[in-house]
């Protein structure tokens, strides 16, 4: 009998420790995700953890519990590029795939006029189109964050912007309309070909290819 009790003893003490120490390592990941060019946050992105899988509210914030102690997630978000995270992760700043811009022209009324085939340059190189009719234009892979940016169509002004915010939603941009244009792009400077191999070499100069002229013969002496 008391063999008996003590087996009782031990499986309810091995089942406390289990539970005790499951529950020691039951954690919430808790976070928040933003978009790296601006800080704001990311709404809708997808936190995966094997088959479950929540979603970022609007400010950015997920939840997830009942996770094991230092486990790995997943974020895929639209228009970032993938992250992952730990139960000790609480901000995890997503990178933008892609700019994506609307332009649209200036003082157009309501709806706005669309600008046709802008696009966007980053010093003297063209980074995104020609977009299309509708005045959408998207450069990829997105350039460096806070860099200077000329958005240019035809017919219309130049402006500069900084490379910030357009990954999953087009950043809407505005036009002036003018003549000023897309400045012309850097042609690239025309090589001479290279000679036939095996070609022979030019003669330097017709002079040099001349034959000598003969010596003049000594005229006889008259005999006394």
């Amino acid at each position: 009998m008391r063999h008996r009790n003590y087996a009782y003893v031990l499986v309810l003490l091995v089942a406390a420790v289990t539970l005790i120490g499951g529950a020691l390592n039951d954690v919430t990941a808790r976070g928040r995700v933003l978009d790296e060019s601006t800080g704001d946050p990311i709404a809708g992105a997808q936190v995966v953890y094997g088959i479950r899988v929540v979603l970022t509210d609007a400010d950015g914030n997920y939840v997830l519990d009942h996770l094991p102690r230092g486990a790995r997630f997943s974020i895929q978000p639209r228009g970032y590029d993938p992250a992952t995270g730990d139960t000790s992760t609480t901000e995890v700043k997503l990178h933008p795939f892609a700019l994506s811009l609307q332009v649209n022209e200036r003082d157009s009324g309501d709806p706005p006029k669309p600008v046709a085939k802008p696009e966007i340059r980053q010093g003297d190189t063209r980074v995104g189109g020609p977009g299309t009719d509708d005045g959408s234009v998207v450069a990829a892979p997105y350039p460096q964050i806070g860099s200077q940016l000329l958005v240019c169509a035809p017919d219309h002004d130049t402006l500069t912007i900084e490379a910030r915010g357009g990954a999953a939603t087009p950043r809407v941009v505005q036009l002036t309309r003018g003549v000023q244009g897309c400045p012309p792009l850097p042609t690239p400077s025309p090589t001479s070909a290279p000679s036939p191999s095996g070609s022979p070499a030019p003669s330097a100069s017709p002079a040099a290819s001349a034959s000598p002229s003969p010596t003049a013969t000594p005229s006889p002496t008259a005999s006394p």
